[in-house]
């Protein structure tokens, strides 16, 4: 008896499962696929984005990105494009009786995993030009970060100089073809600490340049350092 009602009551859960979901999009991309969906939360005030990455029809990870919302303070709008391979979200966001805008960008980095570009989630009164961004370190800002401190050689370097620690702001531009260039060190002009940051940029892999009107262009980029000593 029970097994008779358990298996129409699962099929039941699961017809409306899937008819919460909506595919928007099924792309192939360096050999990794993927899907963009529409999901309604649990609420039903609320729908979302969701980009998987999928192998042989499972989801092997996710991402979400809001599609909807609405309360009695503001209200958000995200509309959906695929864009030279990048998975663009442009954002309006009506609060306090202003409309801001904003754009969402995730980006295929290594082994196909997605990132968000450096612009998420800055909202601003200017509407951005959907297909323009910024350089874009592949990976994310928080791969950037591990692979600085990693490379690094914070120890061997305070040592040397008889420092205990110091603050310095790394200026790149990043050219057309995504190699970044050193313009400037602020915040310490010792030399031994130049001869450091000209070599881990040397060895810092290509960027994803930034684009603009369809064009690869230069690119400024600023990486705060802080290195603290051990007494």
């Amino acid at each position: 008896m029970y097994q008779k009602l358990l298996t129409p009551l699962l099929f039941l859960l699961n017809f409306i499962s899937y008819a919460q979901e909506k595919t928007i999009g099924e792309y192939s991309f360096q050999n990794f696929n993927y899907k963009v969906v529409e999901r309604i939360t649990d609420d039903s005030k609320k729908m979302n984005y969701e980009i998987q990455r999928v192998i042989n029809d499972s989801v092997i990870s996710k991402i979400e990105q809001i599609k909807y919302y609405k309360t009695t303070q503001e209200e958000y709008n995200s509309t959906y494009k695929l864009i030279d391979g990048i998975f663009t979200f442009m954002i309006t966001l009506n609060k306090d009786n202003q409309t801001m805008y904003g754009v969402n960008r995730f980006f295929i980095g290594e082994y196909g995993k997605l990132f968000p570009g450096t612009e998420n989630e800055i909202f601003t009164t200017i509407k951005p030009i959907e297909n323009d961004y910024n350089a874009q370190f592949k990976g994310g800002i928080e791969k950037l970060r591990r692979w600085i401190q990693y490379n690094f050689e914070a120890e061997r370097l305070i040592k040397s100089i008889g420092i205990n620690g110091f603050k310095i702001q790394v200026k790149l531009d990043i050219d057309k073809e995504g190699t970044p260039i050193l313009t400037e060190i602020v915040g310490n002009d010792n030399p031994k600490i130049r001869t450091e940051v000209e070599r881990i940029i040397r060895r810092m892999p290509k960027w994803i340049p930034a684009k603009q009107n369809n064009e690869n262009v230069v690119s400024k980029f600023s990486i705060p350092i802080n290195i603290i000593g051990i007494e």
